[in-house]
């Protein structure tokens, strides 16, 4: 499946710029095969504790600026949602360093870190 009908060089030479250029144009055709899902189920492991079950779901996307809204989701804590937006690339770039890149279903450290300072700073008043 490709974005609204684009050929794949198109894909590639837009969204490249921003995820690490052609030298990873493997693991990019890989990502831009997930985006149109909307979703990417995934397991966050711990140091000395069980495992967190996570749904990360998205809206579609065109092109690597566009923001796309997300909502992360614990399948223990169904109670608990985290809604942000980001830009498509990097939802991109997380895929690409995460699952793509042999660390199982799991989003990289830079997704997790992302996420908190987001948080924290959404709920900082002004």
């Amino acid at each position: 499946m490709t974005l609204s009908g684009l050929s794949w060089e198109a894909q590639l030479a837009l969204f490249a710029p921003y995820c690490g250029g052609l030298e990873m144009e493997s693991s990019l055709r890989e990502a831009l095969v997930l985006l149109p899902s909307g979703e990417h189920v995934g397991e966050r492991t711990l140091v000395g504790a069980p495992a967190h079950r996570f749904s990360l779901r998205w809206d579609p996307v065109q092109a690597p600026l566009e923001l796309t809204r997300c909502v992360l989701q614990f399948e223990n804590h169904p109670e608990v949602d985290y809604r942000f937006e980001c830009p498509a690339h990097h939802l991109l770039n997380w895929l690409m360093e995460g699952p793509l890149q042999g660390r199982g279903t799991d989003l990289p450290d830079s997704f997790w870190q992302w996420l908190l300072i987001k948080r924290l700073a959404d709920e900082r008043p002004l």
